[in-house]
């Protein structure tokens, strides 16, 4: 099955149904919706884009420390 965006709607019925903490939905290429009750915004971990913003936060983070550390 190809990957769409899917529209609020599918994503927090899907959210509903799944039961889970996170969201991850292969058949969605949204890589941030809506968290279950608009309180925020999450990830959808099935997204690779979504791997790679954390993974370049965190690099960015290492970084930022090992330069105060020098100082």
């Amino acid at each position: 099955m190809a990957k769409r965006k899917w529209t609020n709607e599918e994503v927090q019925e899907f959210m509903s149904k799944s039961g889970s903490i996170f969201y991850y939905n292969n058949e969605d290429s949204n890589f941030i919706v809506y968290k279950k009750y608009r309180f925020g915004l999450t990830f959808n971990w099935a997204n690779p884009i979504s791997w790679g913003i954390v993974i370049v936060v965190l690099i960015a983070i290492a970084i930022y420390k090992i330069n105060i550390n020098k100082s």
